[in-house]
Order: C-alpha cells, then sequence, then structure tokens
C-alpha cells in the first residue's frame, strides 16, 4: 500500500510538471507569434514608404542647404523630431565634415502639395502625405567650400532614407 500512495504522489507530481512546461511553452509561442507579426507589420511599412530626392540647393553664402523630398510611398509621414539628417562636406577651411543635425535647431522642414510653384499644404498640416513634398533647411557651420561636391541623407523613423549629391 505504500508504494500506491508513493506512486500516486509521484504521477501528480509528474503531471503537475508536464503540464507546467507546457503553459511554459505555450507562452513562449504567443510571445513569439506577437514579435513576428509586429515585425512583419514594420516590414509592410517601410515596404508602403518611399522618399525620391527632388533636390538639394546651396545658400549662397554657404551657411545652409535645402534639401527637398518627395513622398513617393503610401505611407504617411510626420514626427519630424525622430528623423536623422546627416550631411557630409567640405568645409569652407577644406576640414572634411560629417555631422547629424537636430530638428527644429539645426534644421526645419516644410511641407508643400506643389514644388513648382510651391504651394502650401492644407490637408493635414505637419503631415507628409503621399505625393506631398518635404523641404529640409539645413543650417551648417562651418560653411560649405564653394566648388565641393557634398552628401546628404535623411531617415524616416521607420528606417527608409533619401540620399541625395550636391555641389557648391
Amino acid at each position: 500500500m505504500e508504494t500506491v500512495v508513493t506512486a500516486v504522489i509521484v504521477l501528480m507530481l509528474l503531471i503537475l510538471v508536464v503540464f507546467g512546461i507546457s503553459q511554459n511553452l505555450l507562452a513562449s509561442q504567443a510571445v513569439i507569434s506577437d514579435s513576428s507579426r509586429e515585425m512583419q507589420e514594420r516590414l509592410n511599412e517601410r515596404a508602403r514608404t518611399g522618399l525620391t530626392p527632388s533636390g538639394a540647393t546651396v545658400a549662397p553664402l554657404g551657411d545652409s542647404v535645402s534639401v527637398t523630398l518627395r513622398n513617393s510611398g503610401s505611407t504617411k509621414l510626420a514626427d519630424f523630431h525622430q528623423w536623422d539628417v546627416i550631411l557630409q562636406y567640405t568645409g569652407a577651411d577644406d576640414s572634411s565634415q560629417v555631422k547629424w543635425y537636430a530638428y527644429s535647431t539645426q534644421w526645419t522642414a516644410q511641407i508643400y502639395q506643389s514644388i513648382s510653384p510651391n504651394v502650401a499644404e492644407v490637408i493635414q498640416p505637419g503631415i507628409l502625405d503621399p505625393g506631398e513634398y518635404l523641404t529640409v533647411q539645413v543650417t551648417v557651420a562651418p560653411t560649405i567650400k564653394v566648388g565641393s561636391t557634398n552628401l546628404v541623407t535623411i531617415a524616416a523613423p521607420n528606417g527608409i532614407a533619401a540620399t541625395t549629391v550636391f555641389t557648391r
């Protein structure tokens, strides 16, 4: 009789362990499934996003750069404080400069429905809708060297970037 009681106790412990492991396995599988779904949503958003450079110009004094991008995707873009603007250029003192610029203190953005002629946006202000243009004005120091070829990269928070080359 003692062995039967012991066997029942051991069997119940084994059943509890199996159920505990099964529950942890199912919870882990749910976490993996949620992560996979979120990753797929991010990839789909990136696939629907497009930024196409339309041009870049340097101010006559070389102290600012104006870059125009077109939202060529189907995703609306906003949150400019999360965007990255990186400028690689030759300074007037022949120094090589690679700098990241902070939104609102070193660069500003203006959204247009049409770029030629400039028609400011009226629908959903502050959001770069598909087909609209974004003009980014970057203030640089030191100034950009005359005759230099330079590079600007602008990246949205979802990882889509546009890069263009410009000359002063």
